[in-house]
C-alpha cells in the first residue's frame, strides 16, 4: 500500500520523515527488510485518511 501511495501521489521516500522517521527506514520497509510498526501504520492512516487495515 505504501508503494502504491508513493507512486499515485508522486511522493518520495523523504516525504515520510514525520510518519516513519527517515528515508533509509522507508527504503528498508519498501524492500521488505523491515515492517511497518503499529505507530507507523496509525500515522500513515491519519495522513492519507484511509483505514489502518490497508497497511496490514
Amino acid at each position: 500500500m505504501l508503494r502504491r501511495l508513493i507512486t499515485q501521489q508522486s511522493l518520495t521516500q523523504s516525504n515520510f520523515q514525520q510518519e516513519i522517521c527517515g528515508k533509509s527506514l522507508v527504503s528498508q520497509i519498501l524492500s521488505g527488510k523491515r515492517s511497518l510498526t503499529l505507530g507507523h501504520i496509525h500515522a500513515l492512516s491519519k495522513r492519507f485518511g484511509i483505514p489502518a487495515a490497508m497497511f496490514v
